[in-house]
């Protein structure tokens, strides 16, 4: 059904139902007003003949009333006028039979003790209205009590007059005026149903113009503009879908452009349903999984079994939301195990709900490869290195105590320009070691975490204990916050406790060091802060302050620039930072973050 159709059907009715209240209640006000009209007429004329020539009220004999009463029928063109006394017996009637009966409307009583009325036994041409006048009789007032007390105050009731008039021209009346009520609702409605007809066309017209834009749409013209004629709400909508075609048809691919994108993709896509029903996947996939149609098959199919890790993306990304780079495992038809990186979001429909699951797994095979080798080479290195640094030490050792010797044995044959040299051999040998200490510890840091629940306070407890001596020495105070437990490496705890609270001290600016230590949480895991009050550093120093031999005092202060480089390592294996913040001659506070979930776990 069209809309116009609609909207008529639906009017029409309303239309109909008004008509018929109105000219209801236009009925019922007419003839209301009519018989108060009809009813004032004649109580009106009664009143001004019993102001004139009124017979004796006070002694009724008929024969003294029935003058005046056919007097009052005739004036009034009545049918019958009759007096009654309170209660209700007729004393004269112009229907002489009527004489000495009861007034026959029981409705009259309340008319008989009020100051009058009318009353309409049956609403009909053939019936009569019975129209009650109070007689009273008043006493010798002056004008002033007349004045004071008003009309018919006071006075005492004598009977009433009842005139009876036939109500067959006030029908007529009343159906004269309904014809012309009808004929008038019928025309004012034909103009209403005719303009209606009218504005919904008008109105409808901008409409065809949007379905003929959205036809074009649909057959793929999507820059398609329609009309704007107008500048109310209709020519907003016009201009509404102009917009929404230009931004289509800068924005809007072809399916078929779209599945070519899909389909040339490395990786393997799939769209899956809440349930992980697969609904959708690109060639990649089918060459990946090896398992014919895949449209109709659970996602959880291409998962080990025995490996609830493997499938906890799906868990992880129904509980977190989108997921990005997980690392799991696919089994193809053929059951050949694939290490994969898994991207996991969920789609959204036009009310903000979710109806499915897009993945893209990326195959790291080759990856994989890579770091094994470079795992290999990674321990072939370090083995080397631990080799190396355990072999260099025995010749400096070597060379220390023959120096040593050789200063002891010819002190006074040398003389003392020897004495220096010998002196300058030792520091040098004393710094080769300990630089060889350094990087022999260096070298055994690693990638391969073994975590545990680690009390961080405990760690720092065993690292100040460790450096007892230094504290007491340089009367260092240690101001500690609550520390956390967290899952990391105890031994990684204590090494960057140790770097971090040595240089503190070792870095003091004169005065007894004040070292605070505290962590906080944040975003995904934790952030440690070693504050001093040591000499600072400048901000020129920030690039080469956690590099490997970066020294920024030289030989004035002991050490072989390892300790930061050490940390900053560290703290990369668990995907966390280290960074600084620092005030020349105030003090720096050195932060380190740990993730709540280590890249390595």
């Amino acid at each position: 059904m069209r809309l116009r159709t609609k909207l008529l059907l639906l009017l029409f009715p309303s239309l109909l139902l008004s008509g018929l209240i109105i000219n209801y209640l236009t009925g019922r006000a007419v003839c209301t007003t009519l018989h108060e009209e009809t009813a004032g007429r004649i109580t009106a004329g009664a009143t001004r003949l019993l102001g004139t020539a009124a017979p004796d009220f006070a002694a009724p004999r008929e024969d003294k009333l029935l003058p005046f009463l056919y007097d009052l029928k005739t004036g009034l063109n009545a049918g019958h006028a009759c007096f009654a006394d309170a209660a209700g017996n007729i004393l004269a009637h112009t229907d002489v039979a009527m004489a000495g009966k009861k007034l026959p409307s029981a409705n009259s009583r309340e008319f008989l003790a009020g100051e009058g009325g009318y009353l309409i036994p049956e609403h009909n041409s053939g019936s009569h209205m019975e129209v009650y006048v109070s007689v009273t009789e008043r006493g010798a007032e002056s004008p002033e009590e007349l004045a004071l007390l008003g009309p018919g105050a006071g006075a005492k009731r004598l009977g009433t007059l009842v005139i009876y008039t036939a109500l067959r021209e006030s029908i007529e009346t009343e159906k004269y005026i309904a014809r012309k009520t009808l004929a008038i609702l019928a025309a004012v409605y034909s103009a209403i149903l005719l303009a209606a007809f009218l504005l919904t066309g008008a109105a409808l017209r901008p409409i065809r113009r949007l379905m003929e834009g959205t036809e074009r749409i649909r057959l793929g013209d999507y820059g398609g503009l329609i009309t704007v004629s107008s500048a109310d709400e209709f020519g907003d909508l016009a201009r509404s879908f102009n917009e929404m075609s230009a931004t289509l048809s800068g924005t809007i691919v072809s399916k078929n452009y779209l599945n070519a994108i899909l389909d040339n993709m490395v990786d393997t896509l799939l769209v899956t349903g809440l349930d992980g029903t697969i609904k959708k996947h690109n060639r990649a996939a089918v060459a990946a999984l090896g398992a014919g149609e895949l449209e109709g098959r659970n996602i959880l199919k291409f998962l080990p079994i025995e490996n609830q890790v493997s499938g906890n993306w799906l868990g992880l990304l129904k509980e977190k939301g989108p997921l990005r780079d997980y690392e799991t495992i696919l089994v193809t038809g053929s059951g050949t195990r694939i290490p994969v990186v898994a991207s996991a979001s969920f789609i959204k429909d036009t009310d903000e709900g979710i109806s499915g699951i897009v993945v893209v797994f990326r195959d790291i095979t080759l990856r994989k490869k890579y770091e094994a080798e470079m795992a290999r080479s990674n321990e072939d290195l370090q083995r080397f290195a631990f080799v190396a640094s355990h072999d260099l030490q025995e010749p400096l050792r070597t060379i220390a105590n023959y120096i040593q010797l050789l200063e002891a044995k010819y002190r006074t044959v040398l003389g003392p320009e020897a004495e220096k040299h010998v002196e300058f051999i030792t520091g040098a040998v004393g710094r080769m070691r300990a630089l060889i200490r350094g990087l022999l510890e260096y070298s055994k840091i690693n990638a391969s975490l073994h975590l545990e629940e680690v009390d961080s306070g405990e760690a720092l407890e065993y690292v100040l204990s460790a450096l007892q001596d230094s504290i007491s020495t340089s009367g260092a105070v240690i101001d500690r916050g609550d520390l956390p437990v967290l899952r990391a490496d105890r031994c990684h705890m204590e090494s960057l406790f140790q770097n971090l609270v040595s240089n503190a001290i070792k870095f003091r600016n004169g005065g007894a060091p004040l070292i605070r230590i505290s962590a906080k949480a944040g975003e995904g895991g934790w952030t440690f802060q070693v504050r001093d009050s040591g000499m600072g550093i400048e901000d020129a120093h920030a690039a080469k302050l956690f590099k490997l031999f970066g020294r920024l005092h030289g030989k004035g202060v002991d050490g072989a620039g390892i300790g930061l480089a050490s940390c900053k390592k560290i703290v990369e294996y668990y995907g966390g930072r280290i960074w600084f913040k620092s005030e020349p001659g105030k003090g720096s506070s050195f932060f380190f973050s740990i993730p709540g979930r280590p890249q390595g776990a």
